[in-house]
């Protein structure tokens, strides 16, 4: 073991291998949350993904998925936990090139950075990453390329190959995801800096040397034409129909659709808990001290690196604390980096104080992998997969159905229908992804039979445009026409005889929907029709004999919002089910439904004043 330690080599290719066995043994067998399976099934069909596009992650994920040997999924889950492990590895040698501007001993160095690595590999938010696909493993190990080949640069004194490296790699890494921008602050200090003596310099000489790094940022950049080459070509999944003209480019590429969730009022606020349950889900408390005396461990041998760290931490924190989105955790990564280098400093500095105990510093690891282990073990996670057959198998043949959850049902029937040909016969509309200009087209492309509603689609898309474009519209007049196009749909495909569902929450957000018709709960969606003369129309009730075990299972006691999120739309569908039963006169049925959704979300505010309706009524609702 002393020998792995002191090889730089080794010790990079033990902590690979370490790392990678405890990833793929967590890793999660099918399609995640929200992008899982766009992700997917774009790099199975080199598509174009949701802003800002991934060019770089999409091809590297297409290649992988062509060579490695099993299912579209699993090859690309597969991917994050060998690029999440890759990162690892070289964050132990950025680390030993911090500490070498130290007077640390090399065994010292070693062990540091081989816990510290360690430390952060087994972290929360990192080993989320590495579970199930997603960008950020990805962006993660560019990161960690870019900062270890700043370090090199900057220890052998500015223009060196390391810095040609580096300017090549954050063009490329742009062409991964925009949060490359968070690096800015800390390298352009960092770069005008004297590493050695700690000095600021910003000569004219300084600003010479970035002259041969413009050419090697933009070969990097070059990744991008990827988006309007492929789009061109009308993949199946072709998002933002980037080839149209620069302006549906840049509205893609830069992501201009979240400016709107950035730097809002009370943002801040609201993130800093996030940001600081994921520190802690980091650090497990225990590296907060060494993190702390770090500042004043790098203020004393090394001020550059000091600067370097904080700029890493502020330029991450004034972005992602200022960024209102739900997932927010992976977008702390940047500054997390920059705290373990200062924690590897910190604990340099208390073993100068109880040097005999160095070998101590391996067993932090053990403490984040036991704290974090439960959490982030998803080899059983078939949540989504689970519910998606749960509200897809009881749809009877060529139906129609129109849903806005992205995160736990869109997204992975897309992978599904397109990559493992389940049920080809479905129609899956998201009526989010109705609001923009480039929909309908993939609409018309995946479901021929929607070419049948061209009128109202091109009405609508004549306001969307201008909407898009920031020209003057009307609100007014494109909610209208949005609805026009939604209804046109459904009387449409009723009137082909298509079985027509709708999600609970697009009944919530559109009130104008199939207003004329009867929305009957029937699975885990309400099915559209025709209102009877009088009553209640008796449709079958299905669910009944299937097990929602897998489901139940899969979510077991996780507490993320996407699981809790994912228990309590399941929960209140089925207790939608119950009600219909009991106001049908099936009251076993309506029993049987009430159990069910116990078993799903036990505290369900809704379970128990049902329980007492139906119970206390066994006849049914009093007309």
């Amino acid at each position: 073991m002393n020998k792995i330690l002191q090889s730089s080599l080794w010790r990079s290719l033990f902590l690979f291998t370490l790392s990678s066995i405890i990833y793929i043994i967590t890793m999660m067998p099918d399609i995640g949350f929200t992008d899982s399976g766009e992700l997917a099934a774009v790099a199975h069909n080199l598509g174009i993904a949701h802003p800002t596009g991934y060019p770089l992650y999409t091809i590297i994920a297409h290649v992988w998925s062509l060579i490695s040997p099993f299912s579209t999924v699993y090859d690309l889950n597969l991917l994050a936990a060998l690029m999440t492990a890759g990162s690892i590895s070289i964050f132990s040698l950025i680390l030993e090139e911090a500490l070498s501007f130290t007077s640390c001993k090399k065994e010292h160095a070693s062990s540091i950075s081989f816990s510290v690595s360690l430390m952060f590999a087994f972290g929360s938010t990192v080993w989320s990453q590495a579970t199930s696909l997603e960008v950020y493993s990805l962006q993660l190990l560019l990161f960690m390329l870019s900062i270890y080949f700043f370090i090199k640069a900057m220890k052998h004194g500015g223009m060196s190959n390391h810095l040609l490296i580096w300017g090549f790699l954050i063009g490329l890494s742009f062409t991964n995801h925009g949060t490359t921008i968070l690096l800015a602050p800390a390298m352009i200090l960092g770069y005008f800096s004297n590493w050695t003596t700690g000095k600021i310099d910003f000569s004219s000489q300084k600003f010479r040397g970035l002259l041969p790094l413009i050419p090697l940022f933009i070969v990097g950049l070059l990744v991008w034409l990827y988006l309007p080459i492929r789009s061109a070509q009308n993949p199946i999944i072709n998002w933002g129909e980037v080839h149209r003209n620069w302006d549906a480019f840049s509205y893609h590429a830069f992501g201009k659709q979240y400016q709107v969730w950035m730097f809002n009022e009370g943002t801040a606020k609201e993130n800093f808990p996030k940001y600081w349950s994921a520190l802690i889900g980091m650090t497990s408390w225990i590296m907060l001290l060494p993190i702390m005396y770090g500042v004043l461990i790098a203020w004393k041998t090394n001020k550059s690196i000091l600067v370097f760290c904080v700029m890493l931490i502020i330029g991450n924190l004034v972005y992602a604390l200022n960024y209102g989105i739900h997932d927010i955790e992976t977008y702390f990564i940047s500054g997390f980096i920059g705290a373990f280098i200062l924690a590897a400093y910190g604990i340099y500095g208390l073993l100068q104080k109880i040097e005999r105990y160095h070998y101590a510093v391996l067993l932090l690891p053990m403490l984040n992998l036991g704290l974090n282990y439960v959490e982030n073990d998803k080899h059983e996670d078939r949540s989504v997969s689970s519910y998606i057959s749960l509200m897809i198998d009881p749809l009877p043949k060529n139906s129609v159905i129109i849903s806005a959850q992205w995160d736990f049902l869109c997204s992975g029937f897309l992978y599904k229908q397109i990559v493992e040909g389940y049920r080809p016969d479905i129609i899956m509309v998201e009526k989010e992804l109705l609001r923009r200009t480039w929909y309908p087209s993939q609409m018309k492309r995946q479901y021929p039979f929607l070419q049948i509603i061209n009128p109202q689609l091109n009405t609508f898309l004549q306001e969307l445009t201008l909407f898009e474009q920031e020209k003057s519209y009307s609100a007014e007049i494109l909610q209208t026409r949005y609805e026009e196009v939604l209804n046109a749909i459904i009387d449409s495909s009723l009137v082909y005889r298509k079985p027509v569902y709708i999600t609970t929450e697009v009944l919530q957000q559109e009130s104008n929907i199939a207003q004329q018709y009867a929305k009957i709960p029937h699975g885990l969606a309400f099915r559209v029709l025709l209102p009877p003369p009088s009553g209640l129309p008796e449709l079958s009730l299905p669910l009944l004999n299937t097990s929602f075990e897998p489901l139940i299972s899969s979510i077991g006691k996780r507490t993320s919002h996407l699981h809790e999120g994912l228990t309590s739309i399941t929960a209140n569908q089925v207790l939608n089910l119950a009600q219909y039963a009991w106001m049908t006169g099936r009251l076993k049925e309506a029993k049987a439904y009430l159990s069910i959704a116990e078993n799903i979300k036990s505290d369900n505010p809704t379970l128990s004043a049902l329980q007492n309706a139906i119970l206390n009524s066994p006849d049914g609702p009093k007309k």
